[in-house]
């Protein structure tokens, strides 16, 4: 039980120096390589094109999911400072950033893969759609989507006790489930909705 015991304490160890000094690296690089990817892409012979506008959303969430996820958590396991559990609103606040920024980083890039799929097609019409005007809608449009989708961190998330003075900020018990569940019923419903992939087929390949 002991050997145990001192097993799971050195894997602690491990990880606390790791976040304490591998975060800190992390958040310089991160934030840097951001702000150096806006300074290319925002150049005004970039700019108008709709695959920089993509990819400077993207640059965007990554650095607003580096500035608080990233730090929050190195604070947390690395330093013991646990931001989330001291205000309720740190708390949903944190969980809320982190998946919006999470999420609208990987949409960025479809959106972005999507467009260099339209501008490779061997259709003229289809070349056609790839335009700043579309990216501007597509990444607004999805930007408030995402933003509605998540705001269930706002209310589901609370600072619980699991322990004898021991807070974490989690989701409360069953709304966490029951809303997803909910959520995957009306994705199942639009994706074999035949209206819907007509829209979609209608506005990216003009079919």
């Amino acid at each position: 039980m002991s050997s145990s015991d001192d097993f799971l304490t050195s894997l602690q160890s491990v990880q606390t120096n790791l976040f304490r000094i591998g975060g800190p690296i992390l958040l310089v690089f991160g934030v840097v390589s951001c702000v150096v990817n806006l300074i290319i892409f925002t150049q005004k012979n970039l700019r108008k094109s709709p695959c920089s506008i993509y990819l400077i959303a993207v640059n965007i969430a990554n650095f607003v999911y580096i500035t608080f996820a990233v730090l929050f958590t190195t604070l947390s396991v690395g330093y013991s400072i646990d931001l989330t559990t001291y205000n309720l609103f740190m708390c949903r606040f944190f969980y809320y950033t982190s998946y919006l920024s999470d999420i609208l980083s990987a949409f960025y890039l479809i959106l972005a893969s999507i467009d260099r799929v339209l501008v490779t097609s061997s259709n003229a019409r289809t070349r056609q759609k790839s335009t700043p005007r579309l990216a501007y809608i597509c990444v607004g449009c999805g930007t408030l989507f995402w933003m509605l989708f998540h705001c269930h961190a706002l209310i589901l998330v609370d600072i619980q006790e699991i322990a004898l003075g021991y807070f974490t900020c989690y989701y409360r018990a069953g709304s966490f489930l029951a809303y997803i569940s909910f959520c995957f019923g009306c994705y199942v419903y639009l994706f074999i909705s035949k209206t819907f992939r007509k829209e979609v087929k209608r506005l990216f390949f003009c079919c």
